[in-house]
Order: structure tokens, then sequence, then C-alpha cells
């Protein structure tokens, strides 16, 4: 796992059993398709590492099967399980971030609290991050230099400057 003081990388995160032997579908996190292969394994929170023995996609989910969950009711035990990467990430380029360090930022539009970062959107133009504002209502905000001016992965703060009408 990750060594004192770094920041672990979610990559999933357990949504439902899928079937009776077992397995579970999730929601996938990382863009990395090798971290979802036989033989890969994951973390949990407390470091238990878990070993993939089976991996597919159904209806825009990730299906996983694990060495020792072998029916619905082990599966069922899982749900709402976050799962790390056994590793800690190569550092980035300035100015690029890991979604995982994004999410739950705090957004601000020319100063004022826009609301929390929620979801990173994957686009072939670019990202879009989706941000949850305190009215309930929603906001995409596009991932791109113009629109998002300064970010914080300290302080959790993103500062954007949306365009007219969005």
């Amino acid at each position: 796992m990750s060594a004192a003081g770094e920041e672990k990388v979610l990559v999933a995160v357990i949504l439902a059993p899928h079937g009776v032997r077992g397995a579970v579908s999730a929601e996938q996190l990382s863009d990395n398709p090798r971290r979802f292969v036989v033989g890969a394994t994951l973390c949990r929170e407390d470091g238990t590492v878990m070993t993939i023995t089976a991996a597919s996609h159904h209806k825009g989910r990730l299906l996983l099967s694990f060495a020792g969950v072998e029916d619905r009711n082990a599966a069922e035990r899982l749900r709402g399980l976050r799962l790390y990467a056994p590793d800690t990430p190569p550092p980035l380029a300035e100015g690029s971030y890991y979604h995982y360090q994004l999410l739950g930022m705090q957004v601000y539009d020319r100063g004022q609290l826009l609301g929390e970062l929620s979801a990173v959107l994957p686009y072939t133009a670019n990202d879009v991050y989706l941000v949850r504002r305190p009215d309930g209502g929603e906001t995409l905000v596009p991932a791109l230099r113009a629109v998002v001016r300064q970010v914080d992965v300290a302080a959790q703060r993103m500062d954007v400057e949306l365009p007219e009408g969005l």
C-alpha cells in the first residue's frame, strides 16, 4: 500500500452484488484498464488486498469477481466498499491532476461558491466536471484552461470563470 503520508488512489466503488456467484457491479474511477484484469489486486481502505478472478463490463458498469467471494451474501457485504490502487501513482506534469485529487473540491466562480466537484466525466475533447450546487442543482464545467483558472489541491479549492449562459 502507500507509504505513510501518501494519498491512496481510489479506482472503484462497489455498487451492488451481480448474480448469485459472488460477482459485484462497480463504478470504475480509473481510466487504466490494467487495473481491472484477472490477477490484478486492489486494496481496501484498511490495506487488505483483494485479487480479481474475473472482470468484464455490463451496461456501463464494471463487473468484478474476487478470490474468496463465492456467493451473493459475501458480495452483498462488499456493497459501498471503496477500492484503491495498490501503488502510488507517478507524479503528473504541472497543471495536470488525478481525478481523485479533484473530487470533493469546493468550486468557486469568480469568488462565489458554485458547489462541490462530485464527478469527472471523460469526453473525447476534454473532461467535464460535474459540480453539485448548494441548492441541489448541478452545473457542468468544461475542464479547459480558459475556464479553470486555478486548482489548489492542498486547499481543496478550484477557481473557475464560467462563460456567460453556462
